[in-house]
């Protein structure tokens, strides 16, 4: 699985780069871009359980998904530190363009800490022994500092460029060290960013729909993505550390990993042509009838697993070929389905959205088409079916309707990939509605936040108290507080 770029490397720190820690080597800043690129989760992972895609049966389960886990946060100061040295090392090399990108990758950074857990350190975090408890700063001040660091990013990035023609890097996973790609990733990155601010959308510090109108009417000034040929993805092979995690090396999983409900009904709900792209039909379906092009062209021959259900029974229903599992054909194998960071087709339903809800003067539904049909062509859906889908199932709407329809596509198009993305959007908006039985998962809506680390009330008594009194008026640090970004 090539999760290995955003956990097996990049818990390496700079001294662990060094040939010898006792001697003043300098490191290639190419060698610590690699441990710094965002990873991609693959397809099938305990992640995307989460979002209920899909569910882990295994033949003895008898516990159903514990959704109550998983909300603990944490503080990234070892990439911070990363960050910091491998901009020097690119100041003494006389390669800025790493420099540059670490801007983005410092923006990241702090916006996955304070989107998971509220305000965090940022002005005083990394100054090691000269600020050893540094204090909290509000998540407003992270968000908007992190969006001046994106801008930077873009605006240095050309500059650069335009002095540079033709300069790449190395140790790029992505993009093979091409920089006018990462230019375009990073202003699509910043429109997810600005979109998961839409209840600060009339915020004027934050300025939302300025920062929006402005990448999307200005594409010479902010390049964006123009087809799948850009996504941020990672293929898979049958290699050492570059097979995906469902594969034919971990046979418990075939037997184990059968779709959800909450997925499958939206796509057969909507006659959605992936669906017979991603899934198999149910043992029972096929049983039912010889003739299996029938079976896979039918849409209630398919079935997900209710993800809030009684584990016994779930694995009974399993045994009795209730539920429909993955492709074998696609993703039965060391290859399956890219993994991925970042997609055109999110960044399209991040420009409808935004469109949708009047933050630009640009046309909602051909960004919206065109997301839809980038996800459908990822998937390999036919070009007429893609049309039909398009034009008589599920065209673009205007009003609430419209705003629900490019929330549900977004789901759709997460699935499986773009690790929390899908988790976040259903945070922000609601959709869809996810399904829990506080019988069976413990509880009967996710938490709304991570909590800080415990070590924090030993090492950082003072300022992580008084973060929680500024925050939430007490010191209760609790998953279901609200944070500054979800507050309408």
């Amino acid at each position: 699985m090539v999760f290995l770029l955003g956990s097996l490397v990049s818990c390496l720190d700079y001294e662990d780069l060094r040939e010898n820690p006792n001697e003043p080597n300098s490191v290639p800043p190419s060698l610590i871009f690699t441990t710094l690129v965002p990873g991609a989760t693959g397809s099938f992972s305990d992640t995307y359980e989460k979002m209920q895609y899909h569910l882990w049966i295994a033949t003895d389960n008898v516990f159903s998904p514990n959704f109550n886990n998983g909300f603990g946060g944490s503080f990234d100061y070892s990439t911070l530190r990363n960050i910091i040295q491998m901009t020097k090392e690119a100041d003494a090399a006389g390669a800025p363009a790493y420099a540059i990108i670490g801007k983005f990758l410092k923006a990241r950074m702090y916006i996955e800490m304070t989107r998971r857990m509220g305000d965090i350190p940022m002005s005083e975090a990394g100054l090691g022994a000269d600020k050893p408890q540094p204090k909290y700063d509000t998540q407003k001040s992270v968000y908007i500092q992190s969006l001046d660091w994106l801008d930077e990013a873009n605006s240095e990035l050309a500059t650069f460029l335009n002095a540079n023609p033709g300069v790449n890097i190395e140790g790029d996973p992505y993009y093979d060290g091409d920089l006018r790609q990462w230019q375009k990733l990073i202003n699509a990155y910043t429109l997810r960013i600005l979109l998961s601010l839409s209840k600060k959308e009339n915020d004027p510090d934050v300025n939302v729909k300025g920062r929006f109108a402005n990448i999307v009417n200005n594409p010479d000034t902010y390049p964006l993505l123009t087809g799948l040929e850009d996504n941020a993805q990672l293929i898979y092979s049958n290699e050492d550390g570059f097979r995906q995690t469902y594969n034919p090396d971990q046979a418990v999983y075939r037997d184990a990993v059968v779709y959800a409900s909450t997925y499958i009904d939206l796509l057969k709900g909507k006659e959605d042509p992936r669906l017979m792209k991603v899934a198999d039909p149910t043992q029972d379906a096929l049983d039912a009838n010889p003739i299996e092009a029938e079976v896979r062209a039918d849409y209630n021959a398919y079935a997900g697993a209710d993800i809030s259900g009684a584990a016994t029974e779930n694995s009974a229903k399993k045994l009795d070929g209730d539920f429909s599992f993955p492709n074998f054909d696609k993703y039965w194998n060391y290859v399956g389905q890219p993994g991925v960071f970042m997609s055109y087709w999110e960044q399209e339903l991040h420009i409808a959205e935004g469109a949708h809800r009047g933050w630009a003067a640009v046309d909602a539904k051909l960004h919206y088409d065109n997301g839809v049909t980038a996800s459908m062509e990822f998937y390999s859906v036919d070009a007429s079916e893609i049309t039909t889908y398009l034009t008589n199932k599920q065209p673009y709407v205007t009003g609430a309707a419209g705003l629900t329809r490019i929330l549900e596509q977004k789901y759709l198009a997460f699935a499986e990939n773009t690790d929390h993305e899908s988790f976040f959007t259903t945070r922000r908006t609601g959709v869809p509605t996810y399904l829990f039985s506080s019988e069976h998962n413990s509880i009967t809506r996710y938490p709304v936040r991570w909590t800080y680390p415990a070590s924090e009330d030993l090492d950082n008594k003072s300022n992580y108290r008084a973060a929680l009194r500024a925050q939430f008026g007490a010191e209760v640090d609790d998953r279901d507080q609200i944070i500054w970004l979800l507050k309408d």
